[in-house]
């Protein structure tokens, strides 16, 4: 459908379809001069001259040549025909002329192959956040420190954790800045559409400062790490070319502003740490809270300053300090009905990991939203709702789950942000993958990438490729495996409409309605990888002759088999998965339904899927069944996993390692892998026997890493991430699998001898895309620690002893020294990350009984710990100690220090 055009280009369009160049240039020039601001005879920071001139030239093309200059310099920029036209055309990006002469002015090149991107208008924010911000901000020795530095000139990066008050800091600065007549340019860099272009765009509005002076502030500048070269380019070409004097404060992780540091010279920032603990208690001083009430309010909010200020307004009204059932409860105050609810829980997931929605994006939740806003639940800022801190956005998370049922009615959180991610847009996918592939944590960057973002680039590219395919044949040849398996990977890469095409030839093609159904039943005569299964007999046929007098482990030989009823056992696997994930918008409930009913007329008595010398096709229909939102806890998964983790001697089919059945089609290595990946997605804990057939499968790298065998490769790759829960191993492997992918997409080959060679292509697709995806949640969740799976403690109550005066007389009572002080400080830190590493190794899609114990033992510690942490200061009783010193060994183990003691205690005998 042709986009509606853009607002802006009233003479352009007045003009009709394809005008000619002359008219299109003059129409451009015309619409152009309309939109430059207009202050009462006052320019504007970047000035633009209203003699725009037409060029007609075959060299570069045609094009209008504009004049901008400020007063420090001049510089022109070429508008070219193709981007005018392509720009006055496409509403969806809604780039007006003025936005189309940032997008030159910032450096892009506005060649053929340009497209209109949507450029972010960078604003302030609203004044009722800049007040809040006012009220939350204090001076700090960080904020002393930011004053400083950029009173001496330098830019600034303010780092620190989340809830520190670093918005706040910079709010104030910004204020302060406008007060004395200086320009300020805001971005919030968790939208993706900010960046150069926002800049130039911001100065070629606003009027020129009165002082000459500009502010720029990068908001989150971890975000997008993507931009941060074309970024910085253009802030140093806009001082070269016109003379601006531009001052760079952003606010960022720690791990990012390392990045940076490491960067070129003259793009350093100067990196100030702000401290949630700091400005928590400068809020405190001069508060009518007593000591034992300060110190609740510290333990509640865990270095949070803004759960502290809520806190303590809180406070007046309840007369005591809120508890986090209470904060949920004020957060939430005031929704009512489903719409809202849902509106809410939405952007609250979001806003754990830093996503805002755009207006645009908010559909049939806008109207809840804006009563949500009215309310004073949400905010807009910059064109997106957004919840607030990342700590706000947990507990409303929390609550909607406790209380609303969220997660059976509109999804667990993490779904929802792969969601968002889905239907993002290209720049915020890879504004994601470039934080995860550079950073590990907020403290840490990554030594070495995760090849996520080149991943994700040849999948795009594979995709295109895939629908170019689909849009020539969507039945692929009649072949429902090569088609499944397609329509997987056009779902992941955001091409719902070739996914629509082939599950109408699909759902033509098989029918399983009538209620008796016992399996499957093609429409039509077979589909054409029916053939492949009647190859996979005589492939038996052969593995039989090799065998000799020995029968088969499954005591089945070729000639007993079933051909039919074994393709329709595959088949129906394919078409659970195939139904089970379907686009929200065609997803058909009740053919889901009719499909684990069918599955529960078919398995055998002991669980497994005909036949049983073949576990492949018992672990299709297990991922299938897994696809459609079932575990073990459904009756038909769980006897299909237990029959295939059941020994050969029992009548399974596992002997330390699956073997396929089927010869040399669907090989050991291969399917291994996938009987390993459906028992760790069904919920089946990694048992002894699994890690052998794991250990036993990485072993076999020389087997499935041979060229032609990228089936096999992929498949290793998803399961090896399903048992270790981490992508630590899988670059090196993912690499080669994307060149052969990369090169086949530029000289395709066919390897008529190779099993399943009809799919290959479309199978390994879905599964890259499968593996990218597992990698980025699982990467997220060590990112942002256990914000999704597991609900923060409650605050402990914070007993009257630990904050009233301890008698001068008490034996444990010693001084620490400041050097030995900055020792236990530093030994706290560590215990910290550890605990946020041990729960993000046994977060992931998968939570077992034993991993979710293990959590809320850590869950426990780390609540102890915040305790712990409030009682650390220059004199200190020598029990607290010895209990930091006791966590510390059994959280950290060897990597745990020997911290100093103020006075050897008489009796120290730490748990181990």
């Amino acid at each position: 459908m042709t986009d509606e055009p853009p607002d802006g280009w009233m003479t352009v369009n007045a003009l009709g379809p394809e005008p000619d160049a002359f008219k299109l240039l003059g129409a451009a020039r015309q619409d152009l001069l309309v939109q430059l601001p207009s202050s009462g005879g006052r320019r504007a920071a970047l000035h633009v001259l209203p003699e725009a001139s037409i060029e007609f030239t075959d060299r570069v093309g045609h094009g209008l040549v504009v004049r901008v200059e400020a007063l420090g310099g001049a510089t022109e920029v070429r508008l070219s025909e193709t981007a005018l036209r392509a720009a006055s055309t496409s509403a969806s990006a809604g780039i007006t002329p003025l936005v189309l002469l940032s997008c030159a002015l910032s450096g892009e090149a506005l060649r053929a192959e340009w497209r209109p991107q949507r450029v972010g208008h960078a604003q302030l924010p609203s004044q009722a956040t800049l007040d809040y911000y006012s009220r939350l901000h204090r001076v700090t020795p960080g904020s002393s420190k930011v004053a400083e530095e950029l009173a001496a000139g330098h830019d600034v990066m303010v780092v620190g954790d989340h809830g520190c008050g670093k918005s706040a800091l910079v709010a104030n600065v910004a204020e302060q800045r406008l007060d004395q007549g200086d320009g300020v340019v805001w971005l919030n860099m968790s939208d993706p559409a900010d960046g150069p272009a926002s800049i130039v765009l911001a100065l070629l509005q606003q009027d020129s400062s009165a002082t000459g002076e500009y502010l720029v502030v990068l908001e989150n500048l971890h975000a997008n790490l993507l931009v941060r070269n074309t970024l910085f380019s253009c802030l140093e070409r806009l001082r070269s070319d016109f003379g601006l004097r531009l001052q760079v404060l952003a606010t960022s992780w720690k791990s990012a502003a390392a990045l940076l540091r490491h960067g070129e010279p003259n793009r350093a920032l100067k990196s100030v740490l702000a401290e949630g603990r700091q400005l928590i208690n400068q809020l405190l001083v001069g508060s009518r809270l007593d000591d034992t009430a300060r110190a609740t309010v510290r333990s509640l909010a865990q270095n949070d300053a803004h759960i502290a200020l809520t806190a303590m307004e809180l406070y007046g009204t309840l007369g005591r300090v809120p508890t986090e059932a209470d904060l949920e409860e004020h957060y939430t105050r005031a929704v009512t009905g489903a719409g809202q609810q849902e509106a809410l829980y939405r952007l609250a997931c979001l806003g754990v990991l830093e996503f805002q929605m755009a207006v645009r994006e908010a559909g049939r939740l806008r109207q809840p939203l804006e009563q949500l806003r009215v309310a004073g639940l949400v905010y807009l800022i910059d064109g997106a709702y957004q919840i607030g801190p990342r700590r706000r956005a947990q507990l409303v998370m929390n609550h909607a789950r406790d209380r609303w049922d969220a997660d059976q009615r509109w999804h667990r959180p993490e779904e929802i942000v792969l969601m968002h991610l889905h239907h993002g847009g290209e720049r915020l996918m890879k504004a994601t993958l470039s934080r995860l592939d550079l950073l590990v944590s907020p403290d840490e960057a990554r030594p070495d990438s995760l090849y996520l973002l080149t991943s994700w680039d040849i999948l795009i590219r594979l995709g295109r490729s895939l629908r170019s395919r689909n849009a020539a044949d969507p039945t692929w040849g009649d072949n429902l495996g090569a088609a499944v398996f397609a329509a997987s990977a056009l779902r992941q890469l955001n091409h719902p409409d070739a996914w629509e095409e082939i599950a109408n030839w699909l759902r033509a093609r098989w029918d399983y309605a009538d209620p008796g159904c016992l399996l499957p039943e093609p429409v039509d005569g077979e589909t054409a990888d029916y053939a492949d299964f009647v190859e996979i007999q005589q492939s038996m046929v052969e593995e039989d002759t090799l065998l000799g007098a020995e029968p088969h482990l499954a005591g089945m030989v070729a000639g007993q088999l079933d051909t039919g009823r074994m393709y329709r056992n595959w088949v129906l696997g394919l078409l659970l998965g195939f139904e089970g994930s379907a686009p929200p918008q065609h997803y058909d409930e009740s053919r889901v339904k009719q499909l684990v009913e069918v599955a529960a007329r078919a398995r055998e008595d002991d669980g497994n899927f005909y036949p049983a010398r073949v576990p492949w096709v018992t672990a299709r229909v297990v991922l299938g069944l897994c696809q459609a939102d079932l575990r073990m806890d459904h009756p038909v998964v769980r006897d299909a996993c237990n029959w295939l983790m059941r020994q050969v001697a029992q009548g399974g089919p596992f002997d330390n390692w699956w073997r396929s059945g089927t010869g040399s089609w669907n090989r050991e290595e291969a399917t291994t892998a996938m009987c390993l990946s459906a028992l760790v997605r069904a919920g089946v804990e990694m048992r002894p026997g699994m890690q052998t057939a794991h250990a036993w499968l990485m072993g076999r790298e020389r087997e499935w890493t041979i060229p032609g065998r990228e089936i096999d490769l992929s498949q290793v790759l998803e399961a090896n991430l399903h048992c270790t829960a981490t992508a630590a191993g899988t670059r090196e492997h993912l690499q080669t699998l994307f060149h052969r992918m990369r090169t086949e997409m530029k000289n395709p080959t066919l390897l008529p001898t190779a099993p399943e060679e009809r799919l290959r292509i479309p199978f390994v697709a879905a599964q890259l895309a499968d593996i990218v995806w597992s990698i980025v949640q699982m990467e997220s969740l060590k990112l942002y620690g256990d914000l999704f799976n597991h609900r923060p403690p409650e605050p402990p109550e914070v007993p009257q002893q630990r904050v009233a005066p301890v008698p001068a007389e008490s034996p444990n009572r010693k001084l620490l020294t400041d050097r030995q002080l900055r020792a236990w400080q530093r030994g706290v830190e560590q215990i910290e990350q550890a605990i946020r590493e041990q729960i993000a190794m046994r977060d992931g899609p998968v939570r077992t009984s034993a991993m979710q114990e293990a959590v809320d033992q850590l869950v426990n510690d780390r609540k102890e710990l915040f305790v712990l942490t409030e009682l650390l200061d220059g004199e200190f009783d020598v029990d607290p100690l010895a209990r930091i010193d006791a966590l510390g060994r059994r959280i950290c183990e060897e990597t745990w220090p020997e911290l100093p003691w103020p006075d050897p205690p008489t009796q120290r005998e730490p748990e181990r």
